[in-house]
């Protein structure tokens, strides 16, 4: 049957090869009245303050960065050091990026790590820092710049503070600099605080202003709350007052400072990154692909795929993103059609006679990758603690080749077993489009295997062959993976799912009782209007770096309803019961009531599960994903919406529809001698009919029937077409009743007034 298949025409799906979506669901952007953007640097810098009053008390004062010092009590303390951290735990290449934004504005990105000095001894304290900025140096001073954003992110295990730094730049001028000016660096300074042990202590009176300054704080809030200040403004004013009680009470506390320089040995962090050190490419390759250079050039060409018990991953070029493999293979939806995306085209084959309409089927696929849940969220946490990484994002790449094996899907549509070295395509493992021109009899056994007149459907399957680079050595050959093609009409993919989150504004922090986070709400929906069920639902909350939008922070949060039905617009929605208050709580609060949904739509709360919550004001994004999605999807009928979503090339039966009575009017009878015309309809399966109206001037006529793709996989053929038809007279004294319905097979229909 091989001869009655062409699956020589596959084609790949136009997706950016370096900037792919994640693969495990929707992130979506939180609303503006939850999210305060300044919040999290300043959450940070303020837990790597120390109180006034707890800074170390020196016996001589420091003069560089990595100085080691011992305070009047025996403690030691030291400088901290600025230096150049990689992008991960296992990563080598350096946390520099040049990345774009959505208006196309180009920025340098740098995380600096302030880090213990290798003399001091681990039990050593850091002394605080504050005022700090960097300059970006090289040797051509019209390349440098000042970094315009120094801001905190959470510090890794071992780390005294993480800087993120960030700049606007020409990104043709910076690459060029960071590649090739072995002067680059960035200075980074700040200011150091510590107590000289020859200061005098604080008088009475003294104490006294500093505790009435404490007090006024409280007093000033208070009475900002309850003349309806926002909780942000809030934030804003006691940011302020702590800054006045801080100044006070350096000054009360005779706090001296010093200012400095606080790289290695007092310079700067070297930013020489050329693309000849292996490590180093991936900084370049957003600017490489976007500028038209090779995007190769960009990839580390040691990076390789790594095993592990939950799958295999590999570091991906951009930050905190990473390649994986998909679970199976299935068909996309097609939303704007309401059907799984597959289509049907007749094609005249080639050379045939265009009077003895001989055609063929092109069938057209559209596959994507499917990561199924649950796996992938244990195969997150591997990565998560491998790389020391918050969240890890999870995308389709970095496979070395892709190829779709024609032997197996020709195994199970009956076809002879062929090579695989000979008979595969190479494809986009991200996405293609399987593409077959078909004989009649070899589709009516594939539309059989997609929607069996009796049983369950069983699909067809066969299979794409990743290569994937496991190691360093160019010789060395690629590990292979198989990844089964599923193709079956009642289980495509479940991107027709969409979320979109609509949360509230939040109750005053104030009024929050202990232990209680304000909950977080997304609104499903079916875009295809498909009916489906969904068993459960994986979400985190995540806690983004403003500058290079890599997640810092994350809480798992758990769903209400965990599982629900969604897919009819006009189905009333679907709300999770209000929310208790928690035990404790006072008797005056509330819990924010659910927002409202329309038809058609189901509200998720999201509530975090974490035994030490995030600031919920500090979630940036959320990341949902469904599992154990069941699609309600009859094989049958979807394959007759394909069906009928399907365009022909003119496949038509004419039928000569005559009335020999008409036409020799002398030879009716006498009861039926005032007919002077017959109405007939014709209808082929559940197409409306068509009606031919004959009469004695015009006693013939002819009557097109379209051929649909139904008909054909039924075996119906356009020279011997099946069709019913009925008839009713038409007289000078009325029109008559129609006959009953009859079946005909042929192409000539004659038809006798009804008696």
């Amino acid at each position: 049957m091989t001869d009655e298949l062409d699956v020589s025409h596959l084609q790949a799906l136009d997706l950016d090869s370096g900037l792919t979506d994640a693969a495990t669901g929707p992130n979506m952007t939180m609303a503006g009245d939850t999210f305060q953007p300044g919040l999290l640097g300043d959450v940070i810098a303020h837990q790597a303050e120390l109180p006034a009053d707890r800074i170390p008390v020196l016996e001589t004062a420091p003069t560089e960065s990595g100085e080691v010092l011992r305070s009047g009590d025996g403690t030691v303390c030291f400088v901290p050091v600025a230096v150049l951290p990689t992008r991960s735990k296992r990563s080598k290449t350096p946390a520099v990026f040049l990345e774009e934004d959505d208006a196309g504005r180009w920025s340098l990105l740098v995380w600096i790590d302030l880090v213990r000095p290798d003399g001091a001894p681990p039990e050593a304290q850091a002394l605080p820092l504050s005022d700090i900025a960097a300059v970006l140096t090289a040797t051509a001073p019209e390349t440098g710049a000042d970094f315009t954003s120094v801001s905190d992110l959470p510090p890794p295990e071992g780390v005294v503070r993480r800087l993120a730094l960030a700049v606007a730049v020409d990104p043709a001028v910076m690459a060029d600099t960071l590649r090739t000016d072995m002067n680059a660096a960035i200075v980074v300074s700040g200011t150091v605080y510590y107590r000289d042990q020859n200061s005098a202590s604080p008088t009475p009176e003294e104490e006294e202003q500093f505790q009435v300054a404490q007090l006024s704080r409280r007093e000033t809030l208070d009475q900002f709350r309850a003349d309806g200040g926002s909780d942000e403004q809030a934030y804003r004013l006691a940011q302020t007052l702590d800054e006045q009680i801080q100044a006070s009470t350096l000054e009360l506390l005779h706090v001296d400072n010093a200012s400095m320089l606080l790289g290695p040995g007092g310079g700067g962090v070297l930013l020489y990154l050329p693309p000849s050190d292996k490590p180093n490419r991936p900084i370049y390759y957003h600017w490489n692909f976007k500028s038209g250079a090779d995007s190769q050039e960009g990839l580390d060409p040691d990076n390789v795929w790594i095993e592990s018990g939950a799958g295999m991953w590999q570091v991906s070029p951009l930050p905190n993103q990473y390649f994986v493999i998909p679970h199976e293979y299935r068909l996309a939806f097609d939303v704007e059609r309401g059907t799984p995306a597959m289509s049907v085209l007749l094609v005249r084959e080639a050379g045939a006679d265009a009077a003895t309409q001989t055609w063929k089927v092109r069938v057209r696929f559209k596959v994507v990758p499917w990561l199924d849940p649950r796996e992938t969220e244990k195969l997150r946490a591997v990565i998560a603690e491998l790389e020391g990484v918050s969240y890890p994002q999870l995308v389709m790449g970095g496979y070395a080749k892709a190829t779709f094996d024609q032997s197996s899907w020709l195994k199970d549509l009956g076809g002879r077993e062929l090579s695989a070295d000979s008979e595969t395509t190479q494809v986009d493992a991200r996405g293609f489009e399987l593409v077959l021109d078909c004989s009649m009899e070899f589709y009516t056994l594939l539309a059989q295997l997609l929607a069996p007149p009796a049983g369950a459907a069983t699909g067809v399957e066969g299979r794409v062959l990743l290569d994937l680079k496991s190691s360093p050595d160019e010789e060395a050959p690629p590990a292979r993976r198989e990844i089964p093609v599923r193709i079956r009409l009642d289980r495509p993919d479940d991107g027709f799912l969409t979320t979109e989150q609509i949360t509230a504004p939040f109750p005053d922090p104030a009024t929050w009782p202990t232990g209680w986070t304000p909950p977080f709400y997304a609104k499903v929906r079916s875009a295809g209007a498909v009916r489906a069920d969904v068993a459960g639902v994986t979400a985190a909350l995540l806690v983004l770096d403003p500058l290079t939008g890599v997640p810092v922070d994350h809480a798992a949060a758990a769903a209400t309803p965990a599982a629900f039905p969604v897919g009819l617009p006009d189905a009333p929605p679907v709300q999770p019961p209000p929310e208790a208050a928690p035990a404790g709580a006072p008797p005056a609060f509330q819990p924010p009531a659910n927002p409202p949904v329309g038809n058609g739509e189901v509200l998720l709360r999201l509530t975090q599960s974490e035994r030490i919550p995030v600031d919920p004001r500090l979630v940036s994004s959320l990341a949902l994903d469904f599992t154990g999605v069941t699609v309600h999807l009859d094989p049958a009928v979807t394959l007759e919406r394909v069906h009928q979503l399907g365009t022909s090339t003119g496949l038509v039966a004419r039928v000569e529809v005559s009335s020999y009575q008409l036409k020799h009017p002398e030879s009716l009878p006498p009861e039926l001698a005032d007919v002077f015309g017959i109405d007939v309809e014709v209808r082929r399966g559940s197409a409306d009919a068509v009606t031919v109206s004959l009469n004695r001037d015009v006693p013939e006529a002819s009557l097109d029937i379209p051929f649909g793709f139904s008909d054909l996989v039924a075996g119906v053929r356009p020279d011997q077409p099946k069709f019913e038809y009925r008839r009713r007279n038409v007289a000078t004294k009325g029109t008559g009743p129609y006959s009953a319905w009859e079946s005909v097979v042929g192409k000539s229909l004659h038809v006798t007034p009804v008696t």
